[in-house]
């Protein structure tokens, strides 16, 4: 088979014209991606620039974060059975684990716009957990009710005067520190 030169386009009269190959066309396919992907960049620079800094996300980051609080707190319930430290452990666990597993399907299922979008969210929710670990010694976050997760966590693992550094080495210090990393 060879190129085609020519592809046939229904105008707005409803005729069917032929377009050769100086004419040029965008699907709305491509119309689309180009949106999201200009959405995944604004929403990439929006958390960034909000580090690990508990500062309020937007409007747009606020829906993620929402979901992000949805299945955070099922975690805990999905990973009460296995004890207390998997229970604490479960939100932040699950929070993440939804989203890349998300990712992983929509790959495996060949939906590549899909996919990075569910990946970008992943990131972002990890970003969220990274803020929630570095605020366990502070705990200054509001919570909905309950223990600081990773206040217990940490603490159960005689790591909790290092809460803010290993978010800073965590995160191979890409993102902005937390305040207090900032005060002698």
């Amino acid at each position: 088979m060879g190129l085609r030169t020519k592809y046939a386009e229904i105008n707005e009269a409803g005729y069917v014209e032929e377009k050769g190959p100086g004419d040029f066309m965008i699907s709305g396919a491509v119309v689309a991606r180009g949106f999201g992907l200009g959405v995944l960049l604004i929403l990439f620079w929006k958390v960034f620039a909000r580090g690990t800094m508990p500062e309020p996300p937007g409007l747009l980051l606020a829906i993620l974060d929402g979901a992000n609080l949805i299945f955070h707190e099922a975690g805990h319930v999905l990973f009460s059975p296995f004890g207390d430290f998997m229970q604490y452990l479960g939100g932040s666990l699950m929070q993440v684990l939804i989203p890349a597993i998300c990712a992983v399907y929509f790959w495996l299922h060949q939906q590549r716009s899909s996919s990075a979008v569910t990946l970008f969210w992943a990131g972002e929710s990890m970003t969220n957990v990274a803020i929630y670990v570095a605020d366990a010694r502070r705990m200054e976050l509001p919570l909905i009710g309950g223990d600081h997760d990773w206040n217990y966590l940490l603490d159960r693992l005689d790591l909790l005067n290092q809460a803010e550094s290993l978010v800073e080495t965590g995160s191979g210090g890409s993102v902005m520190p937390p305040p207090s990393l900032n005060s002698p």
